[in-house]
């Protein structure tokens, strides 16, 4: 492995105060927690240095210490993830840490694949440095999964950078016909999973910015990123590479997240 690769911290923000769904963290899935599970993916990557848990609530904490997650206390006043990893990332390094990069590893993807997270922190790793950070976008060939709202879409430019991300079905196909074929190398769109590598002074930068009045209307923080001209590398990946691309945001997907894990035992 060359001696010059690029230190890697994984942080897995977790809180309780769910608008669509309180305490889903600590909610079981094949008897095992969501933040436990997406926990023992994470440590299959061989490419993260340090993996901490991130949160405020001591239940949280308890769950982390019962189960030998390493973890550290934040604040409770951060309104996104990224403001949390951002605040992990800085009380690790007043304990003597530093690290070239930082994971966002969001806590609600029970089977997250250890090598997607690898391949995005290589591509960031191998990216121009005017890419600030990276994410991962998949192939959408189904229309109802286009038109959902819950499934947030990217409009992509050259070099796989991000132009924008929505809940609405973008781009739109001005001249679709039925007789178009819908292939994963001709999709409708691509769909964004939620894992976020950045560089550290990105980090530090998106920190300290406001929010963007696209962030709140739509509701999804790399936005912010976008909006104050942050370049944002999106790393193409298979559906078979994230499947199941389950990401726990409601009850019911709690219970697919369970069949699944139950018809698959793990």
């Amino acid at each position: 492995m060359s001696t010059n690769r690029l230190k890697c911290l994984g942080v897995i923000p977790v809180r309780l105060e769910s608008h669509r769904f309180p305490n889903k963290p600590l909610k079981i899935i094949h008897g095992k927690t969501l933040v436990e599970r997406v926990w023992l993916q994470a440590t299959q990557s061989k490419r993260i240095d340090t993996l901490i848990v991130a949160t405020n609530n001591t239940e949280i904490a308890d769950e982390c210490e019962r189960k030998g997650m390493r973890y550290v206390m934040t604040s409770s006043s951060h309104e996104t993830g990224t403001d949390r990893v951002a605040e992990a990332c800085s009380l690790l390094e007043h304990r003597g840490l530093q690290f070239d990069l930082v994971a966002n590893i969001q806590g609600d993807m029970p089977f997250v694949s250890p090598t997607v997270i690898d391949d995005v922190i290589q591509s960031l790793e191998g990216a121009t440095t005017d890419f600030g950070m990276a994410t991962i976008g998949t192939p959408i060939t189904a229309s109802d999964e286009f038109e959902r709202l819950s499934v947030v879409k990217i409009a992509l430019g050259e070099s796989e950078r991000a132009l924008y991300f929505s809940r609405a079905p973008i781009p739109h196909w001005r001249n679709f016909s039925a007789g178009d074929a819908v292939t994963s190398a001709s999709p409708l769109g691509y769909k964004h999973m939620g894992l976020y590598i950045f560089r550290r002074p990105t980090l530090s930068r998106i920190a300290g910015l406001s929010k963007a009045f696209t962030e709140q209307r739509e509701a999804l923080e790399q936005l912010r990123a976008l909006a104050h001209g942050i370049s944002i590398k999106v790393h193409i990946v298979s559906r078979n590479a994230v499947e199941p691309c389950i990401e726990v945001d409601t009850p019911q997907d709690l219970i697919d997240a369970d069949e699944y894990a139950r018809r698959h035992s793990v």
